[in-house]
């Protein structure tokens, strides 16, 4: 996975969860000039509205909206996420890689109804 380097780096389960928790406070670093990046744990491939194939497809448009300038998608499965070595292994690579001076995380505990949001160790 070739990353460039980002000044923020916003990391979420699904491809939806950035834009929609802190879309605003992304295009606003983008417009003071900063490289922006996202990094989407899944491909959302267990939503109810739309495939991964659709999801992709707004993910971009969404991206190039804010003014992302590098999104990534850790491939990881959807609603299976899980806190072990190997999944955390794949995302600290990531960002080594983009070198970000600031990651947004989502909050430790997500919703009930939705596994890939309540992810905790050993989990």
């Amino acid at each position: 996975m070739t990353v460039k380097t980002v000044d923020l780096l916003a990391i979420a389960a699904h491809r939806d969860d950035v834009e929609l928790t802190c879309g605003g406070t992304l295009a606003k670093a983008a417009k003071a000039g900063h490289r922006v990046g996202v990094l989407d744990l899944t491909q959302g491939e267990m939503g109810t509205r739309g495939d991964a194939a659709t999801r992709a497809a707004e993910a971009e448009r969404a991206a190039a909206t804010l003014g992302v300038a590098l999104r990534l998608n850790a491939n990881m499965p959807d609603a299976h996420l899980q806190n072990d070595e190997a999944s955390r292994k794949q995302i600290v690579e990531v960002i080594r890689r983009a070198k970000p001076r600031v990651v947004i995380l989502p909050y430790s505990i997500g919703r009930p109804s939705r596994p890939s949001h309540r992810v905790r160790a050993g989990s």
